[in-house]
């Protein structure tokens, strides 16, 4: 391998794991383990300092928008309780729209913010 594609590697595996650390960081406020999160729900936006409470309200409200109607995720909501055959599907969903914020707050980061993450 050539030292332009070394290089090209090296960085695109540095994203990658900067990408599962704001993902995990996403997760763990999610979770209880920090009341904040730096996260950017657009590109060309700036990452802002985002509550638990207002987060949970982000990832209900991305989970309704990609469910077919709002009730129907309701409904797989409840019925995940009860059913466990039912919930990879619903952890599935909540990891794809984790991962898109991850890659939207990464890719919203300034060159100085990405290089303090600790990857």
């Amino acid at each position: 391998m050539n030292a332009i594609a070394e290089r090209e590697v090296c960085a695109y595996e540095l994203a990658e794991r900067r990408r599962a650390y704001i993902s995990e960081q996403i997760r763990n406020c999610l979770y209880g383990k920090t009341l904040y999160v730096n996260i950017a729900w657009t590109l060309q936006s700036i990452p802002q300092k985002v509550s638990r409470i207002g987060l949970i309200e982000e990832m209900e409200n991305a989970l309704l928008v990609s469910s077919s109607a709002g009730f129907d995720y309701s409904a797989k909501l409840l019925a995940a309780l009860d059913d466990e055959s039912l919930r990879p599907t619903l952890r599935t969903e909540r990891e794809r729209i984790i991962g898109d914020w991850a890659d939207t707050t990464h890719n919203c980061m300034t060159q100085q913010e990405l290089e303090a993450l600790p990857c």
